[in-house]
Protein backbone atom coordinates (compact mmCIF):
# COMPACT_ATOMS: atom_id res chain seq x y z
CA UNK A 1 0.00 0.00 0.00
CA UNK A 2 1.54 3.28 -0.80
CA UNK A 3 2.49 6.21 1.63
CA UNK A 4 1.74 9.64 0.79
CA UNK A 5 2.47 13.01 1.72
CA UNK A 6 -0.12 16.09 0.45
CA UNK A 7 1.09 19.27 1.00
CA UNK A 8 -1.06 22.79 -0.28
CA UNK A 9 -1.16 26.17 0.65
CA UNK A 10 -3.63 27.45 3.42
CA UNK A 11 -6.76 27.75 0.81
CA UNK A 12 -7.07 24.24 0.03
CA UNK A 13 -8.95 21.60 2.05
CA UNK A 14 -5.94 19.27 2.69
CA UNK A 15 -7.91 17.45 5.35
CA UNK A 16 -11.21 16.37 3.50
CA UNK A 17 -8.63 15.63 0.27
CA UNK A 18 -7.02 13.28 2.41
CA UNK A 19 -9.65 11.81 3.98
CA UNK A 20 -10.83 11.09 0.40
CA UNK A 21 -8.09 10.04 -0.78
CA UNK A 22 -7.80 7.33 2.27
CA UNK A 23 -11.17 6.03 1.78
CA UNK A 24 -10.42 5.16 -1.93
CA UNK A 25 -7.26 3.52 -1.48
CA UNK A 26 -7.94 1.91 2.22
CA UNK A 27 -5.05 4.00 3.86
CA UNK A 28 -4.85 5.68 7.25
CA UNK A 29 -4.86 9.35 7.46
CA UNK A 30 -2.68 10.86 9.75
CA UNK A 31 -3.24 14.51 10.75
CA UNK A 32 0.04 15.85 12.19
CA UNK A 33 -1.82 18.75 14.01
CA UNK A 34 -4.17 15.87 15.33
CA UNK A 35 -1.53 13.68 16.63
CA UNK A 36 0.17 16.71 18.42
CA UNK A 37 -2.63 18.21 20.05
CA UNK A 38 -3.67 14.56 21.58
CA UNK A 39 0.08 14.19 22.65
CA UNK A 40 -0.79 17.56 24.72
CA UNK A 41 -4.29 17.10 25.12
CA UNK A 42 -3.19 13.74 26.72
CA UNK A 43 -0.25 15.08 28.49
CA UNK A 44 2.12 12.15 27.36
CA UNK A 45 5.60 12.72 28.35
CA UNK A 46 5.93 14.24 24.61
CA UNK A 47 2.83 16.37 25.07
CA UNK A 48 4.64 17.39 28.56
CA UNK A 49 7.87 18.44 26.85
CA UNK A 50 5.52 20.49 23.79
CA UNK A 51 3.95 22.02 26.53
CA UNK A 52 7.42 23.20 28.03
CA UNK A 53 8.40 24.81 25.18
CA UNK A 54 4.87 27.02 24.47
CA UNK A 55 5.27 28.43 28.03
CA UNK A 56 8.34 29.34 27.74
CA UNK A 57 7.30 31.10 24.89
CA UNK A 58 9.20 28.76 22.17
CA UNK A 59 8.40 27.17 19.22
CA UNK A 60 8.23 23.26 19.73
CA UNK A 61 11.09 21.77 17.86
CA UNK A 62 11.91 19.61 14.46
CA UNK A 63 12.68 16.68 16.55
CA UNK A 64 9.68 16.98 19.06
CA UNK A 65 7.15 17.31 15.71
CA UNK A 66 9.23 14.45 14.05
CA UNK A 67 9.19 12.17 17.08
CA UNK A 68 5.44 12.99 17.20
CA UNK A 69 4.27 11.89 13.71
CA UNK A 70 6.34 9.33 12.96
CA UNK A 71 5.21 7.15 15.78
CA UNK A 72 1.88 8.00 14.88
CA UNK A 73 3.04 6.30 11.29
CA UNK A 74 5.15 3.62 12.86
CA UNK A 75 1.46 2.74 14.34
CA UNK A 76 -0.06 2.28 11.06
CA UNK A 77 -1.48 -1.03 10.00
CA UNK A 78 -1.10 -0.68 5.64
CA UNK A 79 -0.60 2.52 4.08
CA UNK A 80 -0.75 6.15 4.77
CA UNK A 81 -1.84 9.54 3.93
CA UNK A 82 0.29 12.25 5.90
CA UNK A 83 -1.06 16.02 5.55
CA UNK A 84 0.34 19.04 7.07
CA UNK A 85 3.84 17.65 7.86
CA UNK A 86 6.59 18.08 6.74
CA UNK A 87 6.71 21.91 6.32
CA UNK A 88 10.37 22.31 6.25
CA UNK A 89 13.49 20.50 4.62
CA UNK A 90 14.39 20.08 8.31
CA UNK A 91 11.25 17.46 8.92
CA UNK A 92 11.15 15.79 5.84
CA UNK A 93 14.99 14.39 6.73
CA UNK A 94 14.11 13.58 10.15
CA UNK A 95 11.13 11.78 9.16
CA UNK A 96 13.36 9.80 6.30
CA UNK A 97 15.91 9.43 9.03
CA UNK A 98 13.47 7.80 11.20
CA UNK A 99 12.76 5.46 7.93
CA UNK A 100 9.23 7.26 7.18
CA UNK A 101 9.30 8.40 3.43
CA UNK A 102 6.68 9.14 1.37
CA UNK A 103 6.01 6.86 -1.58
CA UNK A 104 4.51 9.84 -3.23
CA UNK A 105 4.28 14.08 -2.52
CA UNK A 106 1.65 15.31 -3.92
CA UNK A 107 1.19 19.22 -3.79
CA UNK A 108 -2.65 20.49 -4.35
CA UNK A 109 -2.31 23.43 -6.39
CA UNK A 110 -4.48 26.27 -7.42
CA UNK A 111 -3.75 28.66 -10.30
CA UNK A 112 -4.54 32.30 -10.27
CA UNK A 113 -7.41 32.60 -10.95
CA UNK A 114 -8.95 29.78 -8.70
CA UNK A 115 -6.35 31.43 -6.26
CA UNK A 116 -8.33 34.67 -6.44
CA UNK A 117 -11.65 32.73 -6.67
CA UNK A 118 -10.80 30.25 -3.14
CA UNK A 119 -10.05 33.81 -0.92
CA UNK A 120 -13.01 35.49 -2.58
CA UNK A 121 -15.08 32.31 -1.00
CA UNK A 122 -13.19 32.56 2.09
CA UNK A 123 -13.45 36.11 2.65
CA UNK A 124 -17.91 35.57 2.04
CA UNK A 125 -17.79 32.81 4.10
CA UNK A 126 -16.48 34.77 6.75
CA UNK A 127 -19.27 37.37 6.15
CA UNK A 128 -22.28 34.99 6.65
CA UNK A 129 -20.73 33.30 9.43
CA UNK A 130 -20.28 37.21 11.26
CA UNK A 131 -21.77 40.06 9.62
CA UNK A 132 -19.62 42.46 11.06
CA UNK A 133 -16.60 41.02 9.35
CA UNK A 134 -17.86 42.66 5.98
CA UNK A 135 -16.21 46.22 7.17
CA UNK A 136 -12.98 44.18 6.94
CA UNK A 137 -13.44 42.34 3.55
CA UNK A 138 -10.47 44.47 1.79
CA UNK A 139 -7.81 43.85 4.91
CA UNK A 140 -8.88 40.43 4.99
CA UNK A 141 -8.66 39.14 1.11
CA UNK A 142 -4.99 40.96 1.47
CA UNK A 143 -4.35 38.82 4.39
CA UNK A 144 -5.39 35.42 2.77
CA UNK A 145 -3.34 36.64 -0.71
CA UNK A 146 -0.18 37.51 1.79
CA UNK A 147 -1.15 33.82 3.65
CA UNK A 148 -1.01 32.34 0.35
CA UNK A 149 2.61 34.57 -0.61
CA UNK A 150 4.25 33.80 2.32
CA UNK A 151 3.25 29.94 2.37
CA UNK A 152 5.12 29.69 -1.45
CA UNK A 153 8.43 31.35 -0.30
CA UNK A 154 8.13 28.62 2.48
CA UNK A 155 7.27 25.56 0.63
CA UNK A 156 9.69 26.27 -2.23
CA UNK A 157 12.95 24.52 -0.55
CA UNK A 158 10.74 21.26 0.75
CA UNK A 159 9.22 21.40 -3.35
CA UNK A 160 12.78 20.72 -4.23
CA UNK A 161 14.16 18.67 -1.61
CA UNK A 162 11.55 16.17 -2.70
CA UNK A 163 11.48 16.76 -6.65
CA UNK A 164 15.48 16.01 -6.74
CA UNK A 165 14.58 12.76 -4.74
CA UNK A 166 11.64 11.90 -7.62
CA UNK A 167 8.58 12.21 -5.20
CA UNK A 168 7.33 15.25 -6.04
CA UNK A 169 3.47 15.28 -8.15
CA UNK A 170 0.92 18.40 -8.63
CA UNK A 171 -2.62 18.12 -9.03
CA UNK A 172 -5.23 20.85 -9.04
CA UNK A 173 -6.63 21.50 -5.93
CA UNK A 174 -9.90 23.19 -7.15
CA UNK A 175 -13.55 21.64 -6.62
CA UNK A 176 -14.74 19.76 -4.36
CA UNK A 177 -12.53 16.98 -2.61
CA UNK A 178 -13.96 14.13 -4.37
CA UNK A 179 -12.79 15.85 -7.58
CA UNK A 180 -9.47 16.21 -5.86
CA UNK A 181 -8.65 13.07 -5.12
CA UNK A 182 -9.65 11.59 -8.12
CA UNK A 183 -7.33 13.52 -9.65
CA UNK A 184 -4.73 11.77 -7.14
CA UNK A 185 -5.67 8.25 -7.04
CA UNK A 186 -3.76 7.32 -9.71
CA UNK A 187 -0.68 9.58 -8.48
CA UNK A 188 -0.54 7.93 -5.97
CA UNK A 189 -1.46 4.39 -6.91
CA UNK A 190 1.89 4.56 -9.01
CA UNK A 191 3.67 6.14 -6.19
CA UNK A 192 4.27 2.74 -4.43
CA UNK A 193 6.05 1.38 -7.54
CA UNK A 194 8.39 4.12 -7.35
CA UNK A 195 8.14 7.48 -9.44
Amino acid sequence: MPNVALIAGPLVDLASAASALADALGLQVVSAGNVFRRHVQQKTPLGEEANGHMRAGQLVTDELMVRAVAGALADVDGGWVLYGFPRKIRQAELLTRGGHVPDTVIELVLTDDQLHLAIQRRVERRMELDPQVAVRRRQLLRTYANAQENHQAQIEPLRAYYRARGLLRTVSGFGDFEDVAARMIPIASQGQCGP
